[in-house]
């Protein structure tokens, strides 16, 4: 690619928050999928860590390496950037945290709307409407999604390793649904401002995966990530394909997708037009990347050395070029994000070792020979909530 005839323009980075606690809801749930204890945590639930904070200082640090390479030159007494969070605990920290390892010292204000703990609804993936019209046309999409049920019928030997895992068939839930993991029903749960969840067994094994996955990227003891019952790659691969497939069906889907992104769109729209700022970094949720990801009609994609499809701590950074020669406008999207082994080890990362990039495709559009796509192909679909 003949990246010299290209400079960047703008940049708008969406980040998932960094390594947290389980959530307190989560952890109340699955000590009833189990009669085993779950291991304690040194801080509040939903929050952010130590370690977690320290991960994002180092990606915050790459990042500003990587744009410095791009020309992009943050001056301490001007910051050109603009910082905006969710009003959680987990997601301004990680804003501190990336800012810090970025440009410390620096006066560059974190913005949230709220005080701590209370949703913004730019983030926020709760249903606005949860009308029977707009209910059913989010379960056909999620039929669309599983064809013939074989998603489902898929997940079936993950769903037999939660199930030995937790030794379900011992639990309080067991007695409650008397039947195979496998087999508790499927439902969805659409409630006008509430989070719609797809109620079964694949919440309860993203519930699962989930706290065993915090577990492993805390670098936990091996005998208690999982009481030490996963023992390979393989095993985790097989894993987190129920947190994928609860991901993209609950929140990826077009109908959901569309109407849990449109305030976000907005506020990108309008970063990209405000010619003060050239970079912009928003903090929010895997739910948050994957709505938005979903209702631009990004394609399906697979992350390099990553299980997740929305890994904790990564970003999509959306990237306006200008054609130095022709004045004109090009687009590239990037997913940057800490590999599986990256998280686990807490190795700093930084221009000479980077974290994982992965180029982006839109669907039904065309990259040039240099690999961009022009921007009306992006900016069309930023206007689609009007």
């Amino acid at each position: 690619m003949n990246n010299n005839q290209y400079q960047l323009d703008k940049v708008v980075i969406l980040s998932r928050h960094g390594i947290r606690t389980p959530l307190e809801n989560t952890i109340a749930f699955l000590e009833k999928s189990s009669p085993l204890k779950w291991p304690s945590w040194d801080h509040a639930y939903g929050y952010l860590t130590t370690r977690g904070g320290a991960l994002e200082a180092f990606f915050g640090h790459y990042l500003s390496q990587w744009l410095e390479q791009k020309n992009i030159n943050i001056e301490p007494e001007n910051p050109d950037i603009y910082v905006y969070a969710n009003s959680l605990q987990r997601t301004v920290a990680t804003a501190q945290f990336l800012v810090n390892g970025a440009f410390a010292g620096y006066d560059i204000p974190i913005h949230h709307k709220y005080t701590i703990e209370k949703m913004d609804p730019i983030f926020d993936p709760s249903v606005k409407d949860d009308s029977p019209e707009l209910k059913q046309a989010v379960l056909n999409d999620i039929e669309e999604a599983d064809k013939a049920g074989a998603i489902f019928k898929n997940l079936a030997p993950a769903y037999q390793m939660v199930s030995d895992i937790l030794e379900y068939p011992q639990s309080q839930l067991y007695a409650l649904y008397k039947c195979d993991f496998a087999d508790i029903p499927n439902e969805l749960y659409f409630k006008k401002n509430e989070e719609p969840e797809l109620h079964g067994p694949l919440a309860i094994g993203i519930c699962a995966v989930d706290a065993f996955l915090l577990q492993y990227y805390s670098a936990f003891p091996k005998d208690q990530i999982a009481w030490g019952k996963i023992t390979s790659r393989e095993q985790w691969q097989q894993l987190i394909q129920i947190r994928n497939h609860y991901i993209d069906l609950v929140f990826h889907t077009k109908t959901i997708a569309q109407h849990i992104s449109k305030l976000l769109i907005n506020k990108i729209d309008d970063l990209l037009h405000n010619k003060q700022h050239k970079v912009n970094l928003l903090v929010g949720h895997d739910s948050t990347i994957a709505a938005l990801l979903g209702a631009l009609d990004f394609a399906p994609y697979q992350l390099p050395n990553q299980c997740e499809n929305t890994p904790i701590g990564g970003m999509v950074i959306f990237q306006r070029y200008r054609h130095i020669s022709s004045g004109k406008y090009f687009f590239k999207a990037e997913y940057v994000y800490q590999s599986f082994e990256q998280l686990y080890t807490g190795q700093a990362i930084d221009i000479n070792n980077p974290p994982q990039h992965y180029q982006l495709q839109l669907e039904d559009a065309s990259v040039n020979n240099d690999g961009y796509y022009d921007w009306a192909d992006f900016a069309k679909r930023l206007n689609i909530n009007e």
